[in-house]
């Protein structure tokens, strides 16, 4: 009789121990620095080490495309954060816009920017629309605009920091691709118009 008591105190024991944290979740990738992210259908939130929901289900990150030593050697999509900062979007007038979240949900950069990157060393890249009426239209009675794309670099709180580039605004997924990328704390390689690299620090 005691042998079974004790059978039934140990099976107790264990099913508290294995006490289930969240269900039906379709995805779950590895750790990337403190978080890992976690998908339920097209949304995403993020756990800690402990299995806690640190940000809740939302459908507004951006997958960043990752290699880790359990994706190796195809790297795999999914949300991160760098330098406490994870990258967001929101869809304005058919086009979406770039911004960032804190490591507790609060965007602290709102969505304004045609493209961003993820924040390395500090810094992001970030893509503007820079608009600049050149004359007007006597007949249309209405400005001549010119469209181009600037790119600059970002702190965390999203002050500029340096300029980097201006180019002309053609409609085509790959106007919006970012030229320039960090390549150490402080040095960045910028694409010039000959499809060439000058190397900056800042």
């Amino acid at each position: 009789m005691r042998k079974f008591i004790t059978f039934i105190i140990c099976l107790n024991v264990s099913f508290i121990s294995f006490a289930q944290i969240f269900n039906n979740i379709d995805e779950i990738y590895p750790f990337y620095g403190d978080f890992a992210a976690i998908k339920k259908g097209n949304q995403w939130a993020f756990i800690n080490k402990n299995g806690e929901k640190v940000i809740n289900f939302r459908n507004d990150l951006v997958l960043s495309n990752v290699t880790t030593e359990t994706t190796q050697p195809k790297p795999s999509s999914f949300p991160i954060f760098k330098d406490g900062r994870c990258l967001i979007k929101r869809e304005i007038d058919g086009k979406y816009y770039y911004g960032y979240i804190d490591k507790k949900g609060n965007e602290v950069i709102t969505p304004q920017y045609l493209n961003a990157s993820n924040f390395l060393y500090g810094y992001a890249i970030i893509v503007k629309h820079l608009k600049d009426t050149i004359g007007y239209n006597e007949v249309l009675k209405k400005n001549v605009v010119s469209y181009k794309l600037e790119e600059y670099i970002i702190d965390t709180k999203g002050e500029i920091v340096k300029y980097l580039l201006t180019r002309n605004y053609i409609k085509s997924k790959n106007t919006l691709k970012i030229q320039s990328k960090f390549i150490a704390p402080h040095l960045i390689a910028v694409k010039n118009e000959d499809n060439k690299w000058d190397i900056y620090n800042f």
